[in-house]
């Protein structure tokens, strides 16, 4: 795995926690290398707090390989952004139609691609992240309509320079707030695709974010901000349940390339998790979720 330094990028598509490695065989519908590595690992920092999560691409490409059929119906329908007024939403919101735009992004859907790339932008423009979704952008976009590695690579660089933005103008607020939606999009995703198509590579990526959700749990309440109590209390009731996920890791040297500015994670992890443990994650995902995009 690869990684690099972008907080909005993780937002982008719908896939946080799965990784390539599930198929090594070339299939229809695989990202190429070059968008691959436009859209592997993320390393970001907010509030001295690390994460170091795969790219949100890849779990939207791993549902397009396990035969699961496109449904617009998981997805954050466009029609709610008007509803989202306050930066507090409006960043929740940012990362769950991140996430969004991955999936159907995947699935090469022209029409639904646009709206939902729309939206994003709409979203940006209202947090006022300039400069990552302009006029040439929105051009560029519209001429790759159809080609996914084009998409993904133009979509990756805008979220690199609103990532750029927001960690200059020291606002770990909003990217926390990204970071959560995407999150809780993505796995969303993971957990409704293993209800209906139960796979057990699937569940031990949705376990293995038990650190993550802690960690996101921790950034949130770091922030100290009283309009957050409700979404911290929906997510403190989801690191309960993660905590019980039992995982071991083993500890491998990571290899750097520094002219790259990659690192590769060689260490492994064996989770356990049950279907009990998986039921009681998708309730309080949805719960959180509901809270998000409602």
């Amino acid at each position: 795995m690869k990684l690099k330094s972008s907080t909005l990028l993780l937002a982008f598509g719908s896939a946080l926690f799965l990784s390539v490695s599930c198929s090594n065989d070339a299939k229809e519908g695989a990202l190429s290398d070059s968008a691959k590595d436009s859209l592997t690992v993320s390393g970001i920092k907010i509030k001295d707090q690390n994460f170091m999560v795969p790219s949100p691409m890849i779990l939207a490409e791993m549902i397009k390989k396990s035969g699961a059929l496109y449904d617009k119906k998981m997805m954050n329908p466009v029609a709610s952004l008007s509803s989202y007024s306050d930066g507090f939403k409006q960043g929740l919101n940012l990362g769950v139609y991140g996430a969004d735009l991955g999936y159907v992004t995947m699935y090469e859907n022209t029409g639904d691609a646009m709206e939902y790339y729309k939206t994003v932008v709409q979203l940006g423009n209202s947090l006022k992240i300039t400069g990552s979704f302009d006029d040439n952008l929105m051009k560029r976009f519209n001429a790759n309509i159809g080609r996914k590695d084009s998409i993904l690579s133009l979509v990756g660089d805008a979220y690199r320079r609103s990532d750029n933005f927001l960690r200059k103008g020291d606002q770990d607020d909003i990217a926390a707030l990204i970071l959560a939606g995407g999150w809780i999009e993505s796995t969303w995703f993971a957990l409704k695709i293993y209800k209906d198509k139960p796979n057990q590579n699937v569940a031990v990526r949705i376990g293995e974010q038990k650190g993550t959700a802690s960690g996101i749990l921790k950034v949130l309440m770091d922030l100290n901000k009283p309009e957050l109590e409700s979404l911290i209390k929906l997510f403190s009731d989801l690191n309960d349940v993660y905590q019980t996920v039992e995982i071991k890791y083993t500890f491998a040297e990571p290899t750097t390339d520094e002219g790259k500015h990659l690192t590769i994670i060689n260490g492994t992890t064996d989770v356990k998790i049950t279907s009990e443990q998986l039921i009681e994650l998708t309730a309080k995902v949805a719960a959180v979720r509901n809270f998000i995009i409602n």
